[in-house]
């Protein structure tokens, strides 16, 4: 029987958005980054304008992103070619397939360019799929920050 989706009001969506961010934050703040150093996992910095590490959440799915977001295509363009030198690195490391979208249509009607991995068939109105969606999300996120801690130099040398 095919699973049947709730219908919750505009304030109950927004107030289960709010706990899920919440309750996954609560468990990356006891995370350490590679160095042993407190890591900002919500707010990550790459040290690179316009390059971004993302988590999304939806009712079908969790995603951990990297997002190039560079005005010059020319530069998101050099940018993901160096992500794709790393190919088997990330892809060795991080927990699902790899999702390489050089021109990926963001919600905010951009064009960038997207790496990702996620996990499908959990929905995040559904509290018993929070730990899986949390689990996976925070597990990769902290080998996306040990990846980063080890090659950034590699992709600040480009800026």
């Amino acid at each position: 029987m095919p699973k049947t989706k709730a219908m919750y009001s505009k304030d109950e969506e927004k107030q289960l958005k709010i706990e899920f961010w919440s309750t996954l934050n609560e468990q990356l703040e006891l995370e350490r980054g590679l160095h042993a150093n407190k890591v900002n996992w919500m707010s990550f910095n790459t040290k690179i304008r316009q390059l971004f590490f993302r988590m999304e959440a939806s009712r079908e799915d969790a995603k951990l992103c990297i997002d190039m977001q560079f005005l010059d295509p020319g530069i998101t363009a050099l940018y993901y070619e160096q992500f794709t030198e790393f190919k088997k690195i990330l892809e060795e490391r991080l927990e699902g397939e790899l999702n390489w979208q050089p021109a990926f249509e963001h919600s905010n009607g951009k064009t960038i360019s997207r790496i990702s991995v996620g996990i499908t068939g959990v929905d995040m109105y559904k509290k018993e799929d929070w730990p899986t969606m949390h689990g996976f999300l925070k597990n990769n996120f902290v080998k996306l920050e040990s990846f980063w801690a080890e090659f950034s130099d590699v992709f600040v040398a480009l800026k």
